[in-house]
């Protein structure tokens, strides 16, 4: 290597030196200084609120740093929009797809560069570019299919490829998998490992430590705002980068239960949804929690919702403390004690645009208002309540909006612990928060099960927290119960094979 080759492979492909921000009285930045190497998968974590999306924010000309300088392969930048920083080949894709839903796949990919031909838009030209870009990615994709007509997953490979352009230097993937299957992140992995090898870095933002480990060459890990390390991934063991994240000690663990659980709560006979799942039986006993898992697509979301009375067309019994209880409506089953958290809690659990008040305070409508009239000062301290019972940070006035998302999923799981539920409906109830929190709502649901003696039915892909958390699993493969395994003896290994069918060993 010459030396002027050893020079170029000694400047970062982006120094932050120093980067401070803040919101009025809130710092979300302070004095943040580490570097990116060139062609490398730099994992950025920690957790909801510490900073990341800001910086990120800061790197991309959304957000402009208060102090400090951001430099690129040596140079000082300061973009003034994500459009200057995509110029100079910085580009981010974030959680949800930016894209525009009534136009093609080609011209979301080509936006802001249209080929032409004189004045005319060259629509052959524009597909052409679109399915080669695609076809490089290797993302199966036809260029004339609308994006509204796309998943999640889909929308998200087009942004991909709107963001890859030639001289692309940096790529920002935040939370890249939160809503792919396995199959669909095997494919991303696949395309960010060719990038690195054609020399791009890559920012990788994930609370998933299994990718983290599989694809990051170096970690930084943020807390509140400060840069707390960077280190190589192979010299930074699990347990160090979670208590880097967290400021302590944290691991998913069972908690010995020394209540016994008591009747059945939750009676479900012969559920059956044409095409989903079939003669689906099971219990749950106050103050146990039980779980539901299998792969993506197994239908197990699709039970949990038809419970709550989202599917009418289902079939079969259900009963609610010995009581029938039909799942016409979620209006009907959640007058019978039943109430379900969604896994989109963004789209589905609360609304972003009300406060934290008005968000706890809307299921429980009849019960505070007075000679139909509202009554701000039960709503208050109702939220008051159970901000201070889940630990959600923030002013009970504060915009959901403005919260971290563990909190926003903290303040939709208070709108129904507020109407004294018996029967507790969670999917997916960690996902997408920090290790910390999720913790903490391990921490909640034990609570609630044991010593508020509900029952609660956790649908749950992550098989760590399903044996951390829960008493029973239940099995769905398939649209059918493959197995019921006591959490005791359960192991990864065994919820797999059932889910998978490879074998039905522990099965009860």
């Amino acid at each position: 290597m010459s030396e002027n080759e050893a020079g170029a492979a000694a400047v970062p492909r982006l120094s932050i030196r120093g980067v401070a921000k803040s919101f009025e009285a809130i710092h979300a930045l302070r004095d943040v200084t580490f570097d990116l190497a060139p062609g490398e998968i730099h994992a950025l974590v920690g957790e909801n609120g510490a900073g990341k999306s800001t910086l990120v924010g800061v790197i991309t000309g959304l957000l402009q740093a208060d102090r400090g300088t951001v430099m690129l392969n040596g140079t000082e930048v300061r973009f003034h929009n994500p459009l200057d920083a995509r110029a100079a080949g910085v580009a981010a894709v974030f959680q949800d797809p930016n894209l525009f839903p009534h136009l093609s796949i080609a011209e979301n990919i080509v936006t802001g560069a249209y080929p032409r031909k004189g004045l005319l838009l060259d629509r052959a030209e524009m597909k052409r570019q679109a399915r080669t870009k695609l076809e490089q990615l290797g993302f199966d994709l036809d260029p004339d299919r609308l994006v509204a007509e796309l998943t999640v997953a889909e929308a998200q490979f087009v942004e991909i490829a709107r963001a890859v352009e030639p001289g692309l230097q940096l790529l920002i993937l935040d939370e890249p998998t939160s809503a792919l299957t396995p199959s669909e992140a095997g494919r991303l992995y696949t395309m960010v490992q060719a990038l690195k090898a054609a020399g791009t870095t890559i920012v990788w933002i994930s609370h998933r430590m299994d990718e983290i480990r599989s694809l990051a060459d170096t970690i930084t890990v943020l807390r509140d705002g400060q840069h707390v390390i960077t280190s190589p991934a192979a010299e930074l063991a699990d347990d160090d980068m979670i208590k880097a994240m967290v400021g302590r000690s944290v691991a998913l663990h069972r908690v010995s239960r020394a209540e016994e659980t008591g009747a059945v709560r939750l009676k479900v006979r012969d559920l059956n949804l044409a095409g989903t799942f079939a003669d689906i039986s099971f219990d749950v006993a106050e103050g146990e929690i039980v779980a539901v898992a299998g792969l993506v697509g197994s239908g197990r979301s699709e039970i949990a919702q038809a419970i709550f009375g989202l599917s009418p067309q289902v079939t079969g019994t259900i009963e609610v403390d010995g009581q029938p209880a039909t799942p016409d409506s979620p209006a009907a089953m959640s007058r019978r004690g039943v109430v379900y958290l969604p896994e989109d809690r963004d789209a589905e659990g609360v609304i972003a645009s009300m406060s934290i008040t008005a968000n706890v305070a809307l299921p429980s409508i009849r019960k505070l208002s007075r000679a139909g009239f509202m009554a701000p000062r039960r709503e208050r301290a109702l939220a008051a309540e159970q901000r201070e019972a889940l630990s959600i940070k923030g002013d009970i006035e504060a915009l959901v909006s403005s919260l971290s998302g563990g909190n926003r999923q903290k303040v939709a799981l208070a709108r129904w612990l507020a109407t004294n539920p018996r029967v507790l409906l969670l999917d997916e109830p960690t996902h997408g928060i920090d290790v910390g929190t999720k913790v903490q709502v391990h921490e909640i649901m034990r609570n609630l099960a044991r010593k508020e003696r509900m029952a609660i039915l956790m649908v749950s892909s992550d098989l760590p927290e399903v044996l951390a958390v829960s008493d029973r699993v239940l099995v769905i493969r398939r649209g059918r119960l493959a197995a019921t395994l006591d959490t005791e003896q359960a192991t990864q290994e065994s919820i797999m094979a059932a889910a998978t069918g490879r074998t039905e060993e522990g099965a009860k």
